[in-house]
């Protein structure tokens, strides 16, 4: 009986380290003006050829409220799914989107409306810049625009994400990890800090 306890334990043990070691949780601080103002939590979770990621932000000014959450589903390191919504609570700000890949193509609503993207394969989504540097990556799928963005080293383990109105984000790392974002943003620039 004692050594049956000992074998459970020790297997026990050894799936909780598994575990842990497949899992990664990186959480940010978002500063507007110097000011906390929110926190980003980003969540990948990989089981083999599968892997899951979320991204829960939650920000609060003095009038305004932001609560954004990406849900990626991936298979052999292409996505399969996502699901993004941005919730403010102002009209005409708030966005879901939904992208489902059926055989090569994607299918892509944005707000109900409905597009497709042919013979593709999205293997890096905005969400993973959050776990890995995206050394030799020059584009981006956006989960929450339902569309590929350009993205490009400037040096310094710093890249720069162009989105379609002409701003640019830019993400700073340090030894592959992500520590930095520079967000501009229709209220204003953001930096998000890396806090754990």
């Amino acid at each position: 009986m004692y050594s049956l306890f000992r074998v459970l334990l020790t297997v026990i043990t050894v799936a909780v380290f598994y575990l842990q070691a497949n899992a990664q949780t990186n959480t940010f601080e978002v500063r507007i003006a110097n000011h906390a103002v929110g926190t980003i939590e980003a969540n990948r979770k990989t089981n083999g050829p599968a892997k899951s990621i979320i991204i829960k932000t939650r920000i609060q000014m003095m009038l305004a409220k932001v609560n954004s959450d990406i849900i990626n589903e991936y298979s052999n390191n292409i996505l399969s799914t996502s699901k993004s919504s941005r919730i403010s609570g102002k009209s005409g700000e708030d966005k879901n989107t939904t992208t489902v890949r059926n055989g090569k193509e994607y299918t892509i609503i944005v707000n109900g409306e409905k597009s497709v993207i042919n013979n593709a394969e999205i293997e890096e989504c905005v969400a993973d810049l959050y776990f890995a540097e995206p050394k030799q990556v020059t584009r981006v799928f956006s989960e929450t625009l339902g569309r590929f963005l350009p993205l490009k080293s400037i040096g310094g383990g710093m890249y720069e994400l162009l989105l379609p109105e002409g701003k640019k984000n830019v993400f700073k790392y340090e030894n592959g990890t992500l520590v930095l974002v520079e967000v501009n943003h229709s209220f204003g620039k953001a930096i998000f800090v890396k806090v754990s």
